[in-house]
């Protein structure tokens, strides 16, 4: 009896034995059929982010087209001359910003078309340097319209430059948002600022608006962060109007104390002045912002 249970106990674990194997077959199959599906999940939005991204960049080429178009042609038409363009299709039904007095003013002829087909078109920011070349818009009405929104209102990862909406749009303030692409367009340059030898390269900023051609010179460029409520920081970003001498001196003093380096340009009450601002990895909430004054 002993020597038959002996046997059938080694027959028992022999089998154990052979099964072993297939278990970790099994186990394996598992785990390469989940990282298969992985793989296929990631590739196809890689995929699709970068057809959309591909796609995006030709909205903005094709808008630049426009203005390059517009400037060739003369004389420059004046606010109601020239062809009247339906809404591209699908876009959302707008209004021209309450606060727009400077559309009462001629409008350089460049811009034109581009004020036609969307209202809400406030002006263009040129930077080659560092490859920004976009149309800026402006709807106070709709806080970060255009945030997922194209040029047309479609949906956009890349989204398009926008000014807070809090900002007066004759005002001496202008804070423009946009987004970090990974593809390094929109704004996904606009951090190379931390490196001074960026900024010697590209001291300049150039944003029209649609009445005036405007060159800003770079004051400060610094890393940050939204801050907590109750929580000590230069909240640059909640800043909307610098009419106010103290409220603007402050704001200057405390850019040129967060600047990661001087580029010997100051500002004194009277100047105007441009924000450029988006994401930044460095921190939770992190913001990269390039302050700079108008020199033309």
């Amino acid at each position: 009896m002993e020597e038959k249970e002996t046997g059938k106990g080694i027959e028992a674990g022999e089998q154990k034995k052979r099964k072993k194997p297939y278990l970790v077959l099994q186990i394996l199959g598992v785990l390469f059929a989940l990282m298969f599906i992985t793989f296929c999940y990631a590739g196809y939005h890689l995929a699709k982010d970068l057809i959309s991204d591909k796609k995006d960049q030709q909205g903005f080429d094709e808008l630049s087209a426009i203005v390059a178009a517009d400037t060739q042609s003369a004389p420059a038409p004046s606010a109601n001359e020239g062809e009247n363009l339906p809404p591209a299709e699908n876009s959302p039904e707008q209004t021209a910003p309450e606060e727009t007095e400077y559309r009462d003013q001629e409008l350089l002829g460049k811009y034109l078309t581009l004020s036609e087909m969307n209202p809400e078109f406030f002006g263009w920011l040129y930077l080659e340097g560092l490859g920004i070349d976009h149309p800026v818009m402006y709807s106070p009405s709709r806080p970060q319209y255009y945030l997922n929104r194209d040029f047309y209102g479609k949906d956009s990862i890349s989204g398009i430059p926008f000014i807070e909406e809090r900002c007066p749009a004759g005002g001496n303030f202008y804070l423009i948002y946009g987004h970090l692409m990974k593809n390094k367009t929109v704004f996904g340059r606009l951090p190379e600022y931390a490196d001074a030898e960026t900024w010697r390269q590209n001291p300049t900023i150039r944003f029209d608006t649609l009445t005036e051609e405007r060159e800003y010179a770079v004051m400060a460029c610094f890393y940050s962060r939204i801050y907590y409520e109750g929580e000590p920081g230069f909240r640059y970003y909640d800043y909307y109007d610098l009419s106010d001498e103290n409220v603007f001196n402050t704001f200057v003093a405390q850019a040129k104390a967060e600047a990661l380096y001087d580029t010997g340009v100051n500002a004194v009450y009277g100047d105007e002045i441009l924000v450029l601002t988006t994401c930044s990895h460095h921190t939770t909430d992190g913001r990269f912002a390039v302050i700079a004054k108008r020199i033309k």
